[in-house]
Formats: C-alpha cells, structure tokens, sequence
C-alpha cells in the first residue's frame, strides 16, 4: 500500500480538507471505508492515463471498494461548505453513492501528466480561484465549520451560531440529505477512531456507556470496536493507511 496525503493551503483550507492518493501497486485490494463527515472528488488513473472521475456523496454507512492492482487512486476531500461554493449544488442526491464526472470536469484532464504533488498545486490554483469569483456567507461557513467538533449537541450548535434548530435541519436535510444530529453522530464516532487504533476500545467521552458506544459503532460501521480494532487483513482502510505529507 502506498498512500500519500497533502494538506490544503491556507487559503482554501475552509473547503479542502485533504488531498489524497492511493497507489495499488503488487495486487487487487479490497477494502470496506466508513463515514467520515466528507464528500470527495476522485480521479482514477492508469498508466498515468486519467479515465474516469466521479463525486462520492456523504456515507451514513459502510461501503466496499474494489482497487485493481496497477491503478492509482487520487482524491480531493472536501468538508461540507465545498458543497455550495465549489459545485454549486445540493448533494442530497449523492448521498451514499456516487456520481459520474467528465473527465476533463475542472481541466483536470490537462494535469494528468503531472505529480500528484505538481497536480495538486494546479488543483489548489484552481479552486482559489473559483473562491474568489465567491460571495462567502460568513455565518453559513461558520456552521459548516462547527459541525465538525465532535463533542457539540444540536442545542448546542444552533446556540453558538444563533440558528434556530428546526432551521438547521431543513437546511440539512435539503442540500445534504440527512439531519444534522445524523452528521453530528458521524463526526463524534470518526474521531474515536484513533482510540480504537491504539487499542481503546471505548472512548472516555461523548457516549453515555460503553453499550450506548457500541451501538453507534455497530450502526455506522456494521461491525463491533474490537473487530474494527485488530482490523485483520487491512480489511478497514481508515484503519489501515500510514498517512504522509
């Protein structure tokens, strides 16, 4: 396995996450990814060959990807506020799937020569520029931010950003197709990930008992907190991957 992951500049880190690549080199690979919080732009090559790129949506469950061996895998992660001002549409209908892009969607056939390195600056260049063409709702990014901590109720939530509740979830039901508690269980369940990794197999926070905590495991990721822990085989990718800058 070699996987690579880039850090977004400063300057469009409000909308990128990651940029990441997966290159299967020795043989085909089978993995099952959980959700994260995050949509992703994937572009899939062969021989350097850009042939196919697709929008993966919002996961409320687990899924299976098959990796041919010899074929690379590169992606742009994206948080939710990426969803209005780099796409310009509601994700809603991606949610759990995925969705076919032309190949040269963003001019990204023009790149496929390049290093993943190389390739993501021209990437970044792009999507700077496409921000600055933005009028940013500033109260609206504030919530797409604030989501993403794993220890804020809905309550919570709509106190700090000064949104109604019910507000909230239609916005998130319409543009992302489930309700913000939904979200905000996903978030907290991803960021006890990396206690399971080191052997923890409940978290000393969030979740009312260890029951309770076994339950959203088993909900989101059909499996139970020590079978994610020893994650025989590689078979859990999120488990599995050694990150690089």
């Amino acid at each position: 396995m070699n996987y690579v992951e880039i850090s977004p500049t400063n300057e469009i880190s409000s909308f990128v996450k990651c940029f990441w690549k997966y290159e299967n080199k020795d043989k085909d690979a089978q993995y099952t990814i959980f959700p994260n919080g995050y949509f992703e732009l994937f572009m899939i090559f062969e021989q350097q060959h850009l042939f196919s790129v697709f929008l993966s949506g919002l996961r409320t469950k687990p899924f299976e990807v098959f990796i041919p061996k010899g074929i690379i895998v590169s992606a742009i992660r994206f948080p939710l506020s990426a969803s209005e001002y780099l796409f310009e549409q509601e994700i809603c209908s991606i949610r759990d799937t995925t969705m076919p892009l032309d190949s040269n969607f963003w001019g990204l056939k023009k790149w496929e020569n390049l290093s993943f390195e190389d390739r993501t600056k021209e990437i970044s260049g792009k999507i700077s520029h496409m921000l600055s063409e933005k009028e940013i709702d500033r109260k609206k990014l504030s919530l797409l931010q604030t989501v993403y901590s794993p220890d804020l109720t809905v309550k919570e939530i709509a106190e700090k950003i000064l949104w109604d509740r019910r507000k909230i979830n239609r916005y998130f039901n319409h543009q992302f197709g489930l309700s913000l508690k939904t979200f905000l269980n996903i978030i907290r369940l991803r960021n006890s990930f990396e206690a399971l990794k080191n052997g923890t197999l409940y978290p000393d926070s969030n979740y009312y008992d260890q029951s309770h905590y076994i339950k959203e495991v088993k909900k989101y990721t059909g499996e139970l907190p020590k079978d994610l822990s020893k994650n025989e085989c590689d078979r859990f990718l999120q488990f599995s991957v050694n990150k690089k800058s």
